[in-house]
């Protein structure tokens, strides 16, 4: 029992000790019942030949004797394996030794079976039982019992090779899942990290305008400007472990951002907003329009002392959504040097790469004469998707 234990552990085939011996039964009753069905039909088919009763007890006991050997021919096949062997001169010894293996076995066998049978075949049969008929049947049948001996050395190479194959893939799997999810992880992280630096950088800036309208004597609006920018606060706060939140809620945010500028400007600053409906369920990066029109105001439209612009539209194009933040200030000549707009710009980009990869654009347009329209390009995701898996597959196919 020991043996079978240690065989099995060897093996790492996915099998009790009982399913062992099973197994192990069956294969050896297959070529058993072969051989006493045609023992039966020489029989039958001879005239006045005798059946003897030693005949089924040797069968039974080769048999029994090949059953009880299964755990020690498998404990060499693990010893002497073919996979080991990669020339053919290796093969080719292992096979010898499996042959001197076998044969050794076959002896014993055949010993087993005539010390017990000797004496009542010789009788049945009525002529002694020597040595020479002994090698006799060990020469003349010794290539069947090789052959059902090797083959079963070589299902069990197959079989381990094939269980070895299957745990390598799926250990292969398991690491590709627990990757995954670590860049799924990590790609979150890095989002969560970028979006908890814009949020203190627009709180910032908009608390320095509170400070400079209370230093102006300006505390009506002041205040009116800290009301609107804790409505703001509250709804980022609602949804502060979002990453991504529909376009109808980002609008939402950015109309609240804008109420805040409004305040600062007056009467010289008009904002418009068109959105498409059918774009307003498409999931986008939180804040991901604040840094634009913050943008606009700082170095498009800020110099500007009247008409002041900033219009707003979004559409749906196919599978992508196009959202364009216009300004109609005298334009904004660092646009093609992020290094110049602070935080909320380059901070935007990176957001877009870190979600999307390539799959999103961020565009400028600024013809001759003034004007600024960003232009952002973003696939359209729906919330009945898993978003945090999505944006990962997604920067990771990029890469």
């Amino acid at each position: 029992m020991r043996l079978t234990h240690r065989v099995l552990q060897t093996s790492g085939l996915p099998m009790t000790v009982r399913q062992f011996w099973w197994y192990s039964f069956l294969y050896w009753s297959f070529f058993g019942l072969i051989w006493y069905c045609q023992a039966t039909m020489a029989w039958l088919l001879t005239p006045n030949a005798p059946m003897y009763a030693t005949e089924t007890l040797y069968w039974l006991i080769e048999l029994l004797f090949w059953w009880g050997a299964t755990p020690l021919i498998i404990l060499c096949a693990q010893r002497f394996s073919f996979l080991k062997s990669q020339r053919t001169q290796g093969v080719f010894r292992q096979v010898l030794t499996h042959l001197v293996i076998a044969a050794v076995l076959y002896g014993i066998e055949l010993l087993i079976e005539y010390t017990l049978l000797g004496s009542a075949m010789a009788r049945e049969q009525g002529r002694q039982i020597t040595l020479r008929r002994i090698l006799t049947v060990f020469s003349l049948s010794f290539g069947t019992a090789f052959a059902q001996y090797l083959l079963l050395v070589v299902c069990y190479n197959v079989l381990t090779y094939v269980n070895q194959l299957q745990a390598l893939k799926q250990q292969q799997l398991q690491t590709e899942l627990t990757n995954e999810q670590l860049k799924n992880q990590l790609a979150n992280a890095q989002l969560q990290a970028l979006k908890m630096q814009l949020n203190p950088h627009f709180l910032f800036n908009t608390l320095h305008t509170v400070v400079s309208l209370m230093l102006r004597g300006q505390t009506r609006r002041a205040a009116l400007m800290v009301t609107t920018l804790s409505d703001l606060l509250r709804g980022v706060l609602a949804r502060q472990q979002a990453n991504f939140i529909t376009l109808r809620d980002e609008i939402t945010l950015t109309r609240q951002y804008l109420s805040i500028q409004q305040i600062r400007f007056e009467d010289r600053l008009t904002v418009d907003f068109s959105i498409d409906p059918e774009a307003e369920e498409c999931l986008v990066p939180q804040l991901i329009l604040q840094p634009l029109v913050e943008n606009a105001i700082t170095h498009g439209i800020a110099d500007l002392t009247e008409e002041a612009r900033i219009q707003v539209t979004a559409r749906r194009v196919n599978e992508t959504v196009v959202i364009d933040v216009f300004d109609n200030g005298l334009g904004q000549e660092q646009l093609h040097d992020t290094s110049g707009l602070g935080l909320g710009l380059p901070n935007t980009l990176s957001r877009l790469q870190q979600a999307y990869g390539d799959r999103a654009q961020l565009r400028f347009e600024q013809p001759p004469g003034g004007t600024t329209t960003v232009t952002l390009l973003i696939p359209c995701q729906f919330s009945n998707e898993n978003p945090s898996f999505r944006h990962a597959s997604l920067s990771h196919a990029h890469h």
